[in-house]
């Protein structure tokens, strides 16, 4: 496999250079792997991060034929995990191209597996976004994609929907009621465009996660610090942080969070990604650390904040690189996820948002079975 793209994000106002060509049809790419023990955890089943190395691969073959030019990954907007998969399943990842802005890419990602000469199951639906850049790392224009089917609809409305969220999110704007009181039914599903409280960003205060006082209880001790260095052989073809592993390398880390909340040795899966924006490349030679905490829970599942910032030791400069937010379940039926204890406006903030978009998910889930 190629090195992917780096921790890049759009710049508001960059430069368009190039000019829009007619629209093309869906470009897809394909990838097929076997699953070795290497891929896996402890308990032989395919590692979170891994699918999401492999989803940046194919995502960004499929993103760069389309455009025809280096592209990078401007965000993973959702992906959603229905089950375990085990070694020695072959699993089949397909990205297609499936909404495009002028300067953007709206790529969505479908994954099965199975053993040999069995049917292969439907196990994950991810979205991811992607620009394409000029020799100078500039956004360039792309070149719109058809839509002349059913299936291609859907698509795209998938992706006009999830670009209205992002830009909500972004902007703070605010919807009165929390989503338990939204209409339900066919209603609801219509309701995405007006969905939930589209909240500011927030700066977690981890220095007081340190502080064995914040966690009442040992099992809200979920709190996990790594530090990881940008070498040479983690490189992509820019010379920044190659994608597929920063998201390797904090999937592993909400995972140790998420083990830490449940305590006793409890095991868990990732059942979903629910937004993850890369803001910045990360250079050679910088070390990134890695901070996750869960900041929601219920009966079922909790979820996991990760935020990833690079550190120059010698200039004293820490920045932040990508920020995401990861669900997962206990493997053991039998696990309890306790409840959360939040104390201050930021903690509710972030609780708030988790279920925001859990909700998104949900309901675009919907949609595409309806």
């Amino acid at each position: 496999m190629t090195a992917g793209p780096a921790l890049y994000a759009t710049v508001p106002g960059a430069p368009v250079i190039t000019e829009i060509v007619g629209a093309q049809p869906p470009v897809e790419a394909h990838l097929d792997e076997w699953i070795s023990p290497q891929h896996c955890d402890e308990r032989g089943h395919l590692r979170a991060g891994q699918i999401l190395e492999w989803m940046d691969v194919v995502g960004v073959l499929a993103a760069t034929r389309h455009a025809r030019r280096p592209v990078v990954t401007a965000s993973v907007d959702g992906v959603e995990l229905s089950e375990p998969i085990h070694v020695g399943e072959r699993v089949t990842m397909t990205a297609l191209v499936a909404y495009t802005t002028p300067r953007s890419m709206g790529i969505a990602v479908t994954m099965t597996h199975g053993l040999p000469g069995t049917q292969h199951r439907h196990t994950l639906h991810g979205w991811m976004t992607f620009v394409a850049i000029d020799d100078q790392g500039q956004c360039v224009q792309v070149s719109s994609v058809m839509a002349d089917s059913a299936a291609a609809r859907a698509r795209h409305r998938e992706g006009e929907l999830r670009r209205e969220f992002r830009k909500k999110l972004q902007s703070g704007a605010l919807w009165a009621q929390p989503p338990e009181s939204a209409p339900d039914g066919d209603e609801k599903r219509l309701s995405v465009r007006e969905l939930l409280s589209y909240l500011p960003r927030l700066r977690v205060p981890w220095d007081s996660y340190r502080k064995p006082e914040r966690c009442p209880r040992a099992r809200e001790e979920s709190y996990m610090h790594t530090i990881e260095l940008v070498r040479a052989d983690s490189l992509n073809g820019h010379g920044t942080l190659y994608g597929g592993i920063a998201m390797r390398w904090l999937e592993n880390n909400a995972q140790l969070s998420a083990r830490a909340y449940l305590g006793g040795g409890a095991t868990v899966r990732c059942s979903g990604l629910h937004g993850l924006s890369f803001i910045e490349p990360a250079a050679p030679d910088l070390f990134v650390h890695l901070r996750s905490l869960v900041v929601h829970a219920d009966d079922s599942q909790l979820t996991v904040l990760v935020s990833v910032e690079t550190e120059e030791p010698r200039e004293g400069e820490i920045r932040e690189t990508l920020r995401a937010f990861l669900t997962y379940v206990p493997i053991e039926p039998s696990t309890k996820v306790p409840a959360l204890v939040r104390e201050s406006d930021a903690e509710h903030a972030l609780y708030r948002e988790v279920e925001h978009r859990i909700a998104l998910a949900r309901s675009l889930a919907r949609e595409r079975v309806s």
